[in-house]
């Protein structure tokens, strides 16, 4: 390795030091296990000596994983453990490159100094190890252009996970613009002829430890739906003409145990959102109103019957 590789690879691996002993660096598993792989490949004879410039790029890769940020920081971490593997690959090209030139180098001397029965059988040595070695050689060099695909690939990967991302936005914005058309039109249909708010009761209240809880129950809601029934918006008219000027309300959203987890604590929250956005259309400022879906948890009533399951499908709203 030339006297500037070296150098390289010697300012590589000092310059961190200064700054590490001044600032308390959170422990990084994936650093530390990539930085003793270069340590390992330092401390081998064979290798101390080979690939610098690969060595000192693997090194740079390595030392800016812990200022990334979290989005940034899988797709770094590949590229330093693809330019690690490309280090240990050029190293070990290069180091049986030279046992190459020094085999080569033995093979004449033998052929110089032994007879020429003896010459001829360590011509015949010699060239089975070059052979070896080149096989070797080649492997190294396929393992460093797999790594070098890999890489590729992945950076194909994140880019269509990105693309994924953003349809996924563009998605999410065209339900929240179809939802907020829905609240309109259940906001005109009940100008029109709705039940009116002075004949509509408020939901169910219970005291509990202290606190005013209003339950609106899982009719409120279409099946499957986020949507409030005109007669649950009603209601929440009603109660808020119940309460206390400046009075805030925690809202949270349950369902039953019927399907899967992830989804029903999805429900639970559009639900539970709903309900804010159906007090901040009734006047309630949104800097009172906290929503949260609990999916399944927290049943008041077996989800072994139909009666319970429905009493668990329900909207609690909490007077703090």
């Amino acid at each position: 390795m030339s006297r500037l590789a070296r150098l390289l690879l010697l300012l590589a691996l000092t310059a961190p030091v200064a700054a590490q002993a001044q600032a308390q660096v959170r422990p990084d598993p994936d650093r530390d296990r990539l930085l003793a792989e270069l340590t390992a490949m330092d401390q081998d004879p064979a290798l101390a000596d080979m690939a610098g410039l690969e060595r000192f790029r693997a090194k740079q890769a390595v030392t800016t994983l812990p200022g990334l940020k979290a989005r940034e920081r899988p797709q770094a971490l590949e590229l330093a453990q693809l330019w690690v593997d490309t280090a240990k690959a050029a190293a070990q090209a290069q180091h049986l490159e030279a046992l190459s030139r020094q085999l080569d180098q033995e093979r004449d001397q033998i052929m110089l100094e032994a007879s020429r029965r003896d010459a001829e059988l360590a011509r015949r040595e010699a060239d089975r190890l070059r052979l070896q070695t080149q096989a070797q050689q080649e492997e190294a060099e396929r393992v460093a252009a797999a790594a070098e695909l890999d890489r590729q690939a992945g950076a194909k990967a994140a880019a269509d996970a990105q693309a994924e991302a953003a349809q996924a936005r563009k998605l999410a914005d065209a339900r929240e613009r179809e939802a907020k058309l829905a609240r309109e039109e259940a906001r005109l249909a009940a100008q029109v002829g709705g039940p009116e708010p002075d004949d509509a009761t408020p939901p169910t209240s219970r005291l509990v430890g202290g606190k005013i809880v209003y339950t609106l129950s899982g009719d409120a809601f279409a099946t499957g739906s986020n949507l409030l029934t005109e007669a649950a918006r009603a209601s929440l008219q009603t109660l808020t003409k119940t309460l206390a000027p400046g009075a805030k309300l925690l809202i949270v959203g349950y369902t039953d145990s019927q399907g899967q987890a992830a989804a029903n604590l999805a429900l639970s929250l559009r639900r539970a959102e709903a309900v804010r956005q159906a007090l901040i259309d009734l006047g309630i400022a949104s800097n009172r109103l906290k929503a949260s879906g609990k999916g399944q948890a927290n049943p008041v009533a077996s989800n072994g019957s139909e009666a319970g399951r429905a009493r668990n499908r329900r909207v609690e709203l909490i007077v703090q």
